[in-house]
């Protein structure tokens, strides 16, 4: 497999914390657009994935950008990342600059499944949370790295990467407004070369 160094796309970092601060206007239209409460930056927690592209036989890397409610600060909080297995699976998580500064947990699991069309399908549950009675909380930022291979015998296709998140509050009680916020990983044809975590945001 050809690995994306992961000291490569921390070299993106803070292009990826403008990126996200200059979408959270369109985060907020497209919202509304699909019938959704817009995204409102104190009450709003938000986890979202960047997008990337691959060809067959490599690994590509998903960032995972964290961005807590002002007035809701989150103890924990859970993301849920399903996607059609067939031609790409998950390799590793890894922790990003936030979670290292702030002294969060990284856990991951995978459960594999089939969708309502027959097709192979994999969660993926990202569980992040702080040191418990510590009264801190999951700091803005780069949450983490997902690698994931894409296999030798893969098509050109795009692969949707769904998500759901939920949350604790460091207070305590469920955050009640937690949105996660998906993207895609496009599998190219050998020759076109890929993107190095790309960090559009597709919703």
């Amino acid at each position: 497999m050809k690995l994306i160094s992961v000291r490569t796309l921390f070299a993106y970092s803070l292009f990826v914390l403008a990126c996200c601060q200059a979408t959270i206007g369109a985060f907020a239209a497209q919202q509304q657009a699909a019938g959704q409460p817009p995204v409102d930056p104190k009450t709003t927690t938000r986890l979202t994935l960047g997008s990337t592209s691959g060809e067959p036989g490599t690994s590509v890397v998903v960032p995972i950008y964290f961005t807590p409610a002002e007035q809701f600060p989150v103890a924990s909080a859970t993301l849920n990342i399903n996607f059609v297995s067939k031609n790409m699976k998950f390799s590793k998580l890894d922790v990003g600059a936030a979670a290292e500064l702030g002294s969060v947990n990284l856990k991951s699991e995978t459960r594999d499944s089939k969708n309502e069309q027959g097709l192979d399908t994999t969660t993926l549950t990202i569980a992040a949370s702080v040191p418990e009675g510590s009264g801190k909380s999951i700091p803005s930022g780069l949450l983490g790295y997902v690698s994931f291979d894409i296999s030798k015998t893969a098509v050109p296709a795009n692969i949707s990467l769904r998500a759901e998140a939920s949350g604790q509050l460091t207070a305590g009680g469920a955050a009640k407004d937690m949105r996660a916020f998906g993207a895609q990983v496009e599998v190219l044809a050998e020759g076109e070369g890929g993107m190095v975590a790309c960090f559009f945001f597709t919703h």
